[in-house]
């Protein structure tokens, strides 16, 4: 009928009801899942399943309703049972709805994914009363979700393991980089090492007006020490006056085993002040070293010769640094040993004189 002009529906409630249940189950039955509705019971006795369960389980609707041939809880895989149970508690405790994956075990084949999205019904008192919701197949979804997650994981192993490898060659690397400028022995720098040093300190004090003060050390009696007592002796020896030398260092210093029983020290300091540092850090050495040995005949009393040399007072560049130094320690060696012998002592003297040395008691 019409009215003003407008049509009106005659169609009474009931016959509109049953339309959009047509069509509600119209749509349904397009899903790749299903429907249910069922009661807040102690066996959730299901009071409605859409056609779709057969699709996806082959199972009829019909043997779900009332629970007439099994309940849907049988129709879950066991092992994932605990964790449909926890989301729906969880999602039922805090009123919300439930989003869960798990497995469906079919009549024939191989259990298959699905994703279930459901919710509580209440009644007006408040009573939970029925659960419902909809499930869908995943299982091609599912497959490929596993191999990104699969994919994720390899790439991450991946990864690892190249990072792994980074850091395993970065560490070879520095042991071969701290071997190839370190003595076996005494983990001090080597003779490689204290020229590339030496190189570096007097380009710096030619830089900055700085002085450089070079020391070169050599151990007295170490030889009677080795024909004695053998080379594991010395070895321990040499250890021993390795670790001395280090607690003499500051962190701007350097000291390096040139091979044998020598050593050589190297530090940069004010020019004013340089050479007293030379003679205090010498004589601190001569103390240090003295070290006695204990041997069946009698104690050993090892020493050392020092040698001290200036740049650029008394050597233009590193070569002549390096002679001045090694001249100056053999001189010692000649006058006796167990002293530290600088340029300023060997100046020329008068002929009925001898050259300076000092000598420690």
């Amino acid at each position: 009928m019409k009215h003003d002009g407008v049509s009106v529906s005659t169609v009474g409630p009931g016959v509109y009801h049953d339309e959009r249940l047509d069509a509600l189950l119209s749509i349904t039955g397009r899903m790749d899942g299903y429907l249910y509705r069922c009661r807040n019971d102690a066996s959730y006795t299901m009071l409605y399943i859409s056609d779709g369960i057969f699709t996806v389980s082959g199972y009829r609707p019909s043997d779900f309703i009332h629970n007439a041939v099994r309940d849907y809880v049988s129709a879950i895989h066991p092992d994932d049972l605990p964790s449909v149970y926890a989301a729906v508690d969880a999602a039922l405790e805090a009123r919300r709805n439930w989003n869960v994956d798990y497995r469906i075990v079919p009549r024939a084949g191989e259990p298959l994914w699905v994703r279930e999205i459901g919710g509580g019904v209440w009644d007006k008192a408040g009573e939970l009363e029925f659960l419902e919701g909809f499930v869908v197949d995943i299982s091609d979804r599912k497959v490929v979700e596993d191999l990104n997650a699969q994919l994720v994981l390899d790439l991450k192993t991946a990864n690892e393991e190249l990072s792994a490898q980074k850091r395993e060659i970065e560490v070879a690397k520095q042991q071969s980089d701290h071997s190839a400028n370190h003595d076996a022995l005494t983990d001090l720098p080597n003779r490689r090492a204290f020229h590339n040093e030496l190189k570096s300190v007097v380009a710096r004090c030619g830089a900055t007006g700085e002085a450089a003060g070079l020391l070169f050390i050599d151990l007295d009696r170490f030889k009677e020490v080795n024909d004695t007592l053998g080379h594991e002796a010395g070895d321990a020896l040499l250890q021993r006056v390795s670790s001395q030398l280090r607690s003499i260092l500051r962190s701007a210093d350097f000291v390096a085993r040139l091979g044998g029983d020598e050593f050589a020290f190297l530090f940069s300091a004010d020019t004013e002040l340089a050479r007293q540092k030379a003679v205090r850090v010498a004589e601190r050495i001569l103390e240090r070293l003295r070290i006695k040995v204990p041997t069946p005949n009698g104690a050993i009393q090892v020493g050392c010769t020092v040698g001290v040399a200036m740049y650029p007072a008394e050597a233009a560049d590193c070569d002549t640094l390096i002679a001045l130094a090694d001249r100056l320690m053999y001189v010692g060696k000649k006058s006796g040993r167990n002293r530290l012998v600088t340029a300023s002592e060997m100046a020329p003297q008068q002929p009925s004189s001898r050259p300076r040395l000092r000598k420690t008691a």
